[in-house]
């Protein structure tokens, strides 16, 4: 599918769907995607040790979805200063320096380990220092991809995106439940460690296909390329409707992580193997629906539509979760969860970065990531709090309905390209416009 870039969204004309896989040829994009699913594998590894742990500290259901809280709240602190970063420096010596952090984040957890000094208290924490690297890396991870590729290869890129992501989600827990059946939580946490110098490794050399002549105007300072952004989003329909979308939909799908494993590990009592088993039942529900499911619906179907059919696919499978009462059922029920997930996950992101002018992708970027990072935080905090008194099937239950009940909400908020109405230009001089141009 060809997108145009911001400024000519109202002249849209439909997209034509383009080959999944297109992106690969692109030998930058696909070493990068290489590393991205062996760290992505590592991370969702070390997630299921990480589960695993915390429930023999703590039988909470609130503490256990602490755990994806921890990882999702650093976004609303730090995602807007990487955003100014990633339109500011050099994004791949960024990501190397974000990746060695995390690399020696998980380092100390597996140190910890081995010591035998891990409680609930450093999980936490370990999870908090985890998601602060995740907060800087995604933003500029994202501004990155368009760099690497050409435009009409952005739809390849976000399908590759969402499958490199549940590819992990496959392989990730059930190594990660095969490692704790036979070694320790400690181990997988080591794994991790290796996984972010595998990205750090990746990104030596330059991946860049086009990169600005000098930052834009106002780069180097970051209140006024705050600023800058946020004029821009006040003045963009296209912006505000991503930003809206964006928010609703991750409040109301924290619900997976944050209350998931507390059925898997409460009310099922998974045992490892097992407890692999259902998070990779996910995945792979995630990689039927951007492989064969997200391929096939967007020739028939719009973003906005897309969008909205797969989020009633969602409260519905809400709905379902709160009458599991087998295994079996439960991973259907992920593996459904997955798919959902990721077509309406993937739509929202190419809405984004169409709704999105080069100038201010990376802070605008950052700030999609702010809101709807800062939704899953406080939604599994919620969420959480909700299992922990009402128990967990009646806090799906709230779920599903208020999840369809947001949506009405969200009809006003089309993500349709012949929807949104054209972006105001940046606050610069025509010469200064001119010297940043990417294209």
């Amino acid at each position: 599918m060809k997108a145009q870039t911001a400024f000519v969204l109202s002249r849209m004309q439909k997209p034509q769907a383009s080959s999944s896989f297109s992106a690969l040829a692109n030998v930058a994009f696909s070493r990068l995607w290489v590393a991205a699913l062996a760290s992505g594998t590592a991370v969702a590894a070390d997630q299921t040790a990480a589960r695993w742990a915390l429930i023999h500290f703590s039988e909470s259901a609130f503490v256990i979805s602490l755990l994806s809280s921890t990882a999702a709240l650093p976004f609303l602190l730090f995602t807007l200063p990487a955003g100014f970063l990633a339109d500011a420096v050099d994004r791949r010596p960024l990501l190397q320096t974000i990746n060695v952090w995390q690399a020696l984040v998980a380092g100390a957890l597996a140190f910890l380990g081995f010591r035998g000094m891990l409680s609930p208290t450093t999980l936490l924490v370990g999870s908090l220092a985890l998601g602060v690297g995740f907060a800087f890396n995604a933003p500029v991870w994202t501004a990155l991809i368009p760099d690497v590729v050409p435009k009409d290869e952005l739809p390849s890129a976000a399908t590759l995106g969402s499958l490199q992501m549940n590819l992990s989600g496959i392989v990730g827990p059930a190594l990660g439940g095969f490692l704790l059946a036979v070694t320790s939580p400690p181990v997988v946490f080591g794994l991790n460690a290796l996984g972010f110098l595998g990205v750090v490794a990746a990104l030596r050399g330059d991946h860049h296909r086009r990169s600005p002549a000098k930052p834009p105007p106002g780069a180097g300072d970051l209140r006024r390329s705050l600023a800058d952004a946020f004029h821009y989003a006040r003045g963009s329909g296209a912006v505000r409707a991503v930003l809206a979308r964006n928010f609703l939909f991750a409040l109301f799908v924290s619900a997976i992580p944050a209350l998931m494993p507390v059925i898997a590990l409460k009310d099922l009592r998974l045992e490892p193997a097992m407890l692999g088993l259902l998070f990779a039942s996910m995945g792979t529900g995630s990689v039927l629906g951007g492989l064969v499911l997200h391929g096939w619906a967007r020739r028939y179907f719009s973003t906005n539509r897309l969008t909205f059919v797969a989020s009633v696919l969602l409260a519905a499978i809400y709905l379902w979760m709160a009458l599991i009462q087998h295994n079996p059922s439960c991973l259907l029920v992920a593996a459904m969860a997955g798919a959902a997930w990721t077509l309406a996950a993937s739509e929202l992101w190419l809405a984004a970065q169409r709704a999105i002018a080069p100038w201010a992708r990376g802070r605008l970027n950052a700030t999609v990531l702010m809101l709807s990072q800062g939704a899953m935080a406080v939604g599994g905090i919620v969420w959480g709090a909700a299992a922990e008194g009402f128990g967990t099937r009646a806090t799906l239950l709230a779920v599903g309905g208020l999840f369809v009940a947001s949506l009405a909400l969200a009809r006003r908020w089309s993500l349709d390209p012949l929807d949104l109405p054209a972006p105001p230009a940046p606050r610069w001089t025509p010469s200064d416009a001119e010297s940043v141009r990417v294209d």
